[in-house]
């Protein structure tokens, strides 16, 4: 006999839902569980590897040219008559300053005055005792005995030495003033008052700017290529490139002062500059040597090795092949070829 329980029925009917509620819970998280996982990044593309570009070396055409070879040097626009300004009192000082750079002056105007202390008192005392030995000496003239002609003698000793110590006074008074030597203007000045003077000191300097002359200074190596009537290119500051010709060398002196003229090589301008001023600084390149409608290329170009010169040469069918070469001039930029090149040939850069 088989008895069958209710209960028992209900809980596998209830268990087989449960199942199945578990398996549609687990295919639903499978289905949805990757979207709760963080998105990979999608991976980049690596960059295109371009081809290196080769450089090519310049070439360059065989060319005929003028070529000129320079020597260089710098200088300003100094004055053919110009002075050191300086007092011969050593220890006194300054009372009075009556110029300044830039004035213009006439020969004999007193510049600056030094302490010259009780000079002056002392020139009119010499100027009266001097008066009154000349009375003493026309009173001692007219004694016509021997006595009278030995105090004659004395009178004319003593009036010839009060005439030389009034002449010292005077002296050293003028040497207490700084006056101008010529007619000029002043390019520098530096007492003031209350300065101690130095004896022969430079303190100031005067020119005549109606003097002006471009002087330069080039070094040893080119002065040895330099000779008066060589042309010359000048560059006055803003005024621009102007066409001259050396008149002379430095002289070979030693001991020179750095601003004497004697130390710079003069170039005559076939036109002063308009408002050209003293000092101005300038450029300026002498032309020592001139070649034309001469065969050349640039220094670019030219190859050495040891005592050897030589050019790499392009060939109208894009071949290449060293070549030797015979230079000449040689500038900053060009080189003369005397031997080894024709005219129109391509050679090609370092």
């Amino acid at each position: 006999m088989c008895i069958e329980w209710p209960m028992a029925e209900s809980f596998r009917r209830t268990n087989k839902k449960l199942a199945l509620l578990l398996l549609a819970a687990a295919c639903l998280n499978v289905a949805t569980g990757c979207s709760l996982l963080p998105r990979e990044e999608a991976a980049e593309e690596p960059p295109a590897i371009r081809a290196p570009k080769i450089s090519q070396k310049p070439e360059y055409p065989v060319k005929r040219s003028t070529l000129e070879l320079k020597a260089s040097g710098s200088g300003k626009l100094m004055s053919e008559k110009e002075r050191n300004l300086f007092v011969t009192k050593d220890g006194r000082r300054y009372v009075d300053v009556r110029a300044k750079a830039g004035d213009k002056v006439k020969k004999g105007q007193v510049l600056a005055l030094l302490d010259t202390g009780d000079t002056e008192k002392q020139i009119l005392r010499k100027e009266i005792e001097l008066e009154k030995a000349e009375l003493d000496l026309k009173s001692a003239m007219r004694a016509d005995n021997e006595e009278g002609e030995i105090l004659l003698r004395k009178q004319q000793l003593d009036y010839r030495l009060l005439k030389e110590e009034l002449a010292e006074l005077r002296t050293e008074l003028q040497e207490g003033k700084l006056v101008a030597p010529f007619d000029g203007t002043i390019v520098s000045f530096s007492p003031e008052v209350g300065d101690v003077s130095k004896a022969f000191e430079k303190i100031g300097r005067i020119a005549d700017m109606g003097a002006l002359v471009v002087a330069v200074q080039f070094g040893n190596s080119d002065l040895e290529a330099i000779a008066p009537g060589m042309k010359a290119i000048v560059g006055v500051n803003a005024a621009g490139d102007h066409e001259g010709t050396v008149r002379r060398l430095p002289v070979t002196s030693e001991g020179l002062a750095e601003d004497s003229l004697d130390s710079y090589a003069l170039i005559d301008l076939k036109d002063m500059p308009a408002g050209s001023q003293h000092g101005t600084p300038l450029s300026a390149s002498v032309i020592v040597e001139r070649r034309e409608n001469v065969l050349s290329i640039p220094v670019a170009a030219l190859r050495k090795m040891n005592s050897r010169y030589y050019v790499v040469v392009k060939n109208a069918d894009g071949s290449m092949g060293e070549v030797d070469v015979e230079i000449g001039v040689r500038t900053t930029t060009d080189v003369e070829i005397i031997k080894g090149l024709a005219e129109g040939q391509k050679v090609v850069g370092k």
